[in-house]
C-alpha cells in the first residue's frame, strides 16, 4: 500500500507543473458554472449546489472533491456565483475560493451572447507526515515531517453564445495565474492555462421529452486534447438518463432526477486507462436547490424588469414596458416628437400636408411642398416656390419674380428642380401616375431623394391596399444596347428592393426590363431622354 501511495504523490506533484490542477466532473453539465462562468446568464433562479466525486475509490488516498455554489441571479444582465472547493488526493490538498460574473451583452433577441470571468484564491498543502516509504536504505529528510503549503491566485475568462435550441462555450481558466513556491521550487509549480470548449443542442420530442446530445474538448497545459461525448435523454423534464465518454480515461453512466425546486444527480465511471484494473470506478454525487427568484417591477407597469426595456419608467406591454405619451405606436425614446401624433417612418413626428417634410422643419405645413424649399411649394417648377413667386403658375425666370415677361436685355435663365414632386395616391391610376416621378441620372441606377419619396407613398399605398404590380425597367439609347438592357434591370431591381425592405413582398412584385427598345419620347432631347429614363407600373388584378 506504501508504494500505491508514493505512486500517487508523484502522479500529483507532476500535476502541479503540467497536468489538470482543476478538480473535474463527470456531471459538469448540470452546472455549466463550474467551466465556463459565462454560462451563468443562462441560469434562471437563484441556485444552490453541492458537488462530491469519489475517484478511483477502491485505492486508499485516491483523489475526492467536494464543492460548493451558489448562483446569484437578481439583475437580468448582470449575474454572479460563489464557490468554494476542496480537493484532496493523498497528502496532497488543494481548497479554493472563487467568485464568478457574468454580463449578458443583449437580452431581447433570440440567440445571446455572455461574457464572463472569475477570480480564484486557493491554497495548495503537502502534509509529508502522511508519506510513508519502504525502508531502502536511502534518508531523505525533504519527506519527512512538516506540512508545505502555497498559496496562489488565478483569473479566468469566458463566453458563452445560446438560445433555446443550442448552446457553445469557450472558457480559459488560469489565463493569469501565480506560481506556486512549493518546495522552494516556484517556477516548477506554475498553475497552466486550461481551454475549454464545450458546446450541445436541445432536441425537442413529443409529449415534453428531449434529447441533449452535447460535447466537451479539454486542452492542459503540454497535455493530449481530451473530448468528452454526451448523450442525455430527460423524461417529462423528471427523470434524465445519459452516457459519456472521456478519451483516455473512462465511459460514464449518467442519470438524475428534477423534482420541484431540487435536482439529483449520479455518475459513475468506468475507467479505461492503464489504471482500470485495481480501480473500482469513479463515483460522482449532485444536488440542486433552485430559489424562487421574486420577480421584479420597479416601475409597476405590468411588465416585469427581466423583459422590460424600460424598467424605471412605466409603459406599455405593446413596446416592452416603454412609454409612447402621444400613443402613435413610437417609444418616447426613440419618438423624434414625443408630445405629438405622427408617423414611424417620421420617428414619430406628423406630417400633416403628407410632403415627406416633418411638420416641425416645413415652413409650409399646411401645403404640400419640396423638400428643397423646406416644404413649400413651388407649382410652376421654375425654381422660385410660391410665395415668392409673383407668377406661380406660369413658368418663368428668377430675375422677373417667376414670371415669363418683363426682363428685358437679360438672358433667361431656368432652374430646374428636380429634388421632389408632391404625390397624393388615393386609388390605382395615381399609382400609376405615381411612377412617373421615379427618375434616374443619366447612366445611373441609384434611387434618388425624389424618387424614394414617391416609392414612401407607394408604399403606404401597396400597404393598404391587396394587388400585386409588375415593373418594367427603361432607359434612354445614349449608351451601348446591351449595356442598357443591364441598366435597365439595375432600374427596376432597385425599385423592387427599396419597396422590399419597407415590407412589401417579394411576391406581390414582379419585374422586368427593356433597356432602350420601348422609348416613350424622342431620345434626341435631354428632356425626351429623361422621360425614357424610368419604371413602368401595370397593376395585376387577375392574380
Amino acid at each position: 500500500m506504501r508504494k500505491i501511495i508514493l505512486i500517487l504523490l508523484i502522479a500529483s506533484a507532476s500535476t502541479f507543473s503540467y497536468a489538470q490542477q482543476l478538480p473535474h466532473y463527470s456531471l459538469y453539465m448540470l452546472n455549466e458554472v463550474v467551466i465556463n462562468p459565462a454560462a451563468l446568464s443562462k441560469e434562471k433562479d437563484n441556485k444552490l449546489t453541492l458537488m462530491l466525486r469519489d475517484q478511483w475509490s477502491s485505492f486508499e488516498g485516491a483523489p475526492t472533491t467536494q464543492s460548493i455554489s451558489y448562483n446569484h441571479l437578481n439583475h437580468h444582465k448582470y449575474k454572479k456565483g460563489l464557490s468554494i472547493v476542496n480537493d484532496v488526493t493523498g497528502p496532497i490538498s488543494n481548497i479554493s475560493a472563487t467568485i464568478s460574473g457574468a454580463y449578458l451583452i443583449s437580452d431581447k433577441v433570440k440567440n445571446k451572447l455572455s461574457l464572463g470571468a472569475s477570480a480564484t484564491i486557493m491554497q495548495y498543502k503537502i502534509d509529508n507526515s502522511q508519506i510513508t516509504l519502504e525502508d531502502d536504505g536511502i534518508f531523505d529528510p525533504t519527506l519527512f515531517g512538516g506540512v508545505d503549503k502555497a498559496n496562489g491566485s488565478s483569473f479566468s475568462i469566458a463566453a458563452y453564445y445560446y438560445n433555446s435550441d443550442y448552446f457553445i462555450g469557450l472558457s480559459v481558466p488560469n489565463i493569469i495565474g501565480s506560481s506556486l513556491n512549493i518546495s522552494s521550487n516556484s517556477n516548477a509549480n506554475k498553475l497552466e492555462n486550461h481551454y475549454y470548449l464545450n458546446g450541445g443542442a436541445n432536441i425537442n420530442l413529443a409529449n415534453n421529452n428531449k434529447i441533449i446530445p452535447s460535447i466537451m474538448i479539454k486542452k492542459v497545459g503540454a497535455l493530449p486534447i481530451q473530448v468528452d461525448i454526451n448523450f442525455r435523454g430527460v423524461y417529462h423534464e423528471f427523470l434524465w438518463a445519459g452516457i459519456s465518454y472521456r478519451t483516455r480515461d473512462a465511459f460514464v453512466a449518467l442519470f438524475g432526477v428534477d423534482y420541484g425546486q431540487s435536482s439529483f444527480g449520479y455518475s459513475y465511471d468506468i475507467t479505461t486507462s492503464s489504471i482500470r484494473i485495481p480501480s473500482a470506478g469513479t463515483h460522482g454525487l449532485l444536488y440542486s436547490y433552485r430559489f424562487k427568484t421574486k420577480q421584479r417591477d420597479r416601475d409597476g407597469d405590468g411588465v416585469l424588469d427581466e423583459v422590460d426595456d424600460c424598467p424605471k419608467i412605466p409603459g406599455l406591454l405593446a413596446l416592452n414596458g416603454c412609454p409612447d405619451k402621444d400613443k402613435d405606436g413610437v417609444r418616447d425614446n426613440e419618438d423624434d416628437c414625443p408630445d405629438e401624433f405622427g408617423l414611424k417612418i417620421n420617428k414619430g413626428c406628423p406630417d400633416k400636408d403628407g410632403d415627406g417634410v416633418v411638420d416641425k422643419m416645413d415652413e409650409c405645413p399646411e401645403v404640400p411642398g419640396l423638400a428643397i424649399f423646406k416644404g413649400c411649394p413651388d407649382t410652376d417648377g421654375d425654381g422660385l416656390q410660391d410665395k415668392y413667386d409673383d407668377c406661380p403658375k406660369e413658368r418663368g425666370p428668377i430675375i422677373n419674380h417667376g414670371c415669363p415677361k418683363g426682363a428685358s436685355n437679360v438672358d433667361t435663365v431656368y432652374i430646374t428642380v428636380t429634388d421632389t414632386v408632391y404625390i397624393t395616391i388615393e386609388n390605382d391610376s395615381d399609382l400609376k401616375k405615381a411612377f412617373m416621378d421615379v427618375k434616374f441620372k443619366s447612366d445611373k441606377y441609384i434611387l434618388t431623394s425624389s424618387s424614394k419619396i414617391v416609392l414612401n407613398k407607394v408604399y403606404e399605398y401597396m400597404s393598404e391596399n391587396d394587388l400585386n404590380i409588375y415593373m418594367l425597367g427603361h432607359t434612354d439609347s445614349q449608351a451601348p444596347e446591351d449595356y442598357n438592357l443591364e441598366l435597365s434591370k439595375n432600374r427596376v431591381t432597385a425599385v423592387k428592393e427599396y419597396l422590399s425592405n419597407k415590407g412589401i413582398s417579394n411576391l406581390r412584385m414582379k419585374i422586368d426590363w427593356k433597356g432602350e427598345t420601348e422609348p416613350i419620347a424622342t431620345n434626341n432631347t435631354e428632356e425626351g431622354r429623361e422621360k425614357n429614363r424610368r419604371v413602368e407600373l401595370i397593376i395585376l388584378t387577375d392574380e
